[in-house]
């Protein structure tokens, strides 16, 4: 009875590889190289189908899954339930497949399915004629496993079925000899049909492990290893260089998914085969699919983004395949992909989602820097960007500080290649130890900014002054806070000035919003002093105003600071309805801001100056908001 082949077209048969990276020895004294877990020994208990190993195990559960595709073939169906359910409780699958809310019988049948198809994959890394002699041993025992297993024939019948697989067939009066002999279900199997053996043991494997989370410790690392291993030689032999780099860089990065568009999306500093795949979304579906079929990769979820990682016990076996130099390469390679993959600006909320997924990665890769001395300047963006992301979106004002303390001794550490940057990781320091220690002890870092910066005339050093003049008055320095907003206004000016662009529009927009809270705070509320702050704000904002289009950037600041400046000028109807605004502006966002609640304040405080009743309704509002940005 013929059996499904696959022709191999030249393909290496993986049952050939040397395993000498998996910790065994091949019969007939093969020798192997050394590789993941170490240089190869002699067959001993760390040998998976070594004496106390696997195979015991496994022949088992193939006898078991042949007793229910045999019961099923002559529709003997309560001899078959009974076999699904002996096959669900079948020690060399405990690992693998459903458990919690699945019956026996549904375990059985999905644990049945992938081991018959293992047998059959196994089965066609086989030519579909096997020759007869000694010689074919290994190949003969994958015909005569997938005959019993697959096809469900007795293994007394096996002498008959496989003419057309094996030719010459196996014959003689030891027939029944050979046979059990070549399938290693004899006192004494034969040797040669060991690589025959190790492919079946690591395509059930894989079929086992397709798409489906296992349930391995440490007990089962062994086994995870070896079938690692078998599938790292089976794609080198296949050519197939672009999946083994992306087995490295999953293995390179920390033990966490990673997001799959980063794949697609950041493949410049990737090596040339990988960067093939990352140019062409059919290939990466494509070696995606096929290393998942194989149990060497998982994916998973999270709403509508798809992340993959190595399953937990392979997850440290690819650094393993590569030497010292190679590691380090790698390390710096990775560093630059999330580099690349992350977008740069963490103060912008659509960026938070792929820098939480990707965190793990970062503090891993960055310690690996820290570690080999390589790479640092990459570490230290990488670290700046995530210091940025802590403050701006969960207010871990710790892990912020802690963040851009290591930004800003890593790119020390890697002598300042670029001052530009050097800058802007000191500003982001300053801003994070205010958050924990409070503006004065911020001074330092951000005074250690403008050294830096001396002698810059442009938007960047206008934006470092109006935070030191921040600073500076949150620390209780007033006058001198006045006179590095002028400065800082100043600057922003000549900027714009010289180069016209809307970025340069913008620093000077946020300087004369920080500018005009500034001076309304630390002016009086009532009064002719009062009066003349609030006119020279109405002047700033004007300004302000002037230099975007309506909606732009810092509208909504200026309509805050404006509604303040013309209360205190008695233009109370204006004020109101410049927060009516404000406040159906921010509404329309659908989440609670501190804009929100300080416009809702604002305009409580200015309908009671009206005698407007509404004003105990808005403050009501003002406190929900409150209330959810406190949770």
């Amino acid at each position: 009875m013929k059996t499904p082949a696959t022709p191999s077209s030249g393909t290496p048969h993986p049952g050939a590889v040397p395993l000498g990276e998996a910790g065994t020895t091949r019969s007939e004294g093969s020798r192997g190289s050394a590789g993941p877990g170490g240089a190869s020994g002699a067959a001993d208990s760390t040998d998976p189908l070594g004496p106390g190993g696997h195979w015991p195990l496994l022949r088992a559960g193939l006898r078991l899954a042949h007793a229910v595709v045999a019961h099923g073939v002559r529709d003997e169906r309560e001899e078959e339930y009974e076999s699904l359910c002996a096959l669900a409780e079948a020690p060399a699958f405990a690992a693998f497949g459903p458990q919690e809310g699945c019956t026996p019988l549904e375990r059985g049948r999905w644990l049945a399915e992938r081991v018959v198809r293992g047998v059959q994959q196994a089965r066609d890394t086989a030519p579909p004629v096997v020759p007869g002699g000694l010689s074919g041993a290994a190949g003969q025992a994958l015909v005569l496993w997938c005959l019993h297993v697959a096809v469900g024939v007795p293994l007394g019948e096996l002498g008959a079925a496989q003419h057309g697989d094996i030719e010459p067939p196996l014959a003689g009066r030891d027939l029944v000899q050979k046979i059990e002999g070549r399938m290693w279900l004899s006192a004494r199997p034969t040797a040669r049909a060991e690589a025959g053996i190790r492919t079946l043991h690591h395509e059930v494997q894989a079929a086992l492990r397709d798409r489906f989370p296992t349930r391995e410790d440490e007990a089962d690392a062994e086994l995870a290893r070896a079938h690692f291993v078998h599938e790292w030689r089976r794609l080198a032999h296949l050519g197939q260089e672009s999946e083994r780099h992306l087995l490295i860089l999953l293995g390179v990065l920390a033990p966490a998914p990673l997001r799959v568009t980063f794949l697609a999306e950041a493949w410049g500093p990737l090596p040339g085969p990988l960067r093939d795949l990352g140019t062409d979304t059919y290939l990466m579906a494509l070696a995606l699919r096929r290393l998942l079929d194989r149990g060497v990769l998982l994916v998973t979820s999270r709403g509508d983004t798809r992340l993959v990682a190595l399953p937990p016990l392979m997850q440290p076996l690819p650094s393993r395949c590569l030497d010292a130099p190679e590691r380090r390469r790698w390390n710096g390679l990775a560093l630059r992909f999330l580099g690349v993959a992350l977008r740069g600006d963490t103060h912008d909320p659509d960026s938070w989602p792929e820098w939480r997924d990707a965190r793990p990665h970062v503090l891993h890769l960055v310690s690996l820097a820290e570690e080999y001395g390589e790479g640092l300047q990459e570490a230290a963006d990488l670290m700046d960007r995530l210091s940025v992301f802590h403050r701006m979106r969960d207010d871990d004002h710790d892990a912020a500080l802690a963040a851009a303390d290591r930004a800003v001794r890593l790119f020390e550490r890697a002598g300042v290649p670029a001052p530009v940057a050097y800058a802007t990781y000191l500003v982001n320091q300053a801003m994070a130890v205010r958050a924990v220690d409070g503006p004065a002890a911020a001074l330092e870092p951000m005074e250690r900014a403008l050294a830096v910066e001396e002698g810059r005339v442009d938007g960047d050093h206008a934006q470092t002054l109006n935070l030191y003049a921040s600073l500076l008055a949150g620390a209780g320095h007033v006058r001198k806070a006045a006179a590095a907003f002028d400065d800082a206004l100043a600057t922003a000016r000549r900027a714009h000035r010289d180069t016209g662009s809307d970025e340069d529009a913008g620093a000077v927009v946020m300087v004369l919003n920080d500018y005009s809270v500034h001076l309304l705070h630390h002016s009086p509320e009532q009064g002719t002093t009062a009066q003349d702050v609030a006119r020279d704000v109405l002047a700033l904002l004007d300004e302000a105003e002037s230099l975007g289009p309506p909606g732009g950037y810092g509208t909504e600041q200026i309509m805050l600071n404006r509604a303040e400046a013309l209360r205190r000028l008695g233009r109370h109807e204006e004020a109101r309805a410049e927060l009516e605004r404000l406040v159906a502006a921010c509404e329309e966002w659908d989440e609670p801001t501190l804009l929100l609640f300080a416009a809702l304040v604002g305009l409580a405080e200015v309908l009671d100056d009206l005698g407007d009743p509404r004003h105990a309704q808005v403050l009501r509002r003002a406190h929900e908001v409150d209330d959810l940005l406190d949770t």
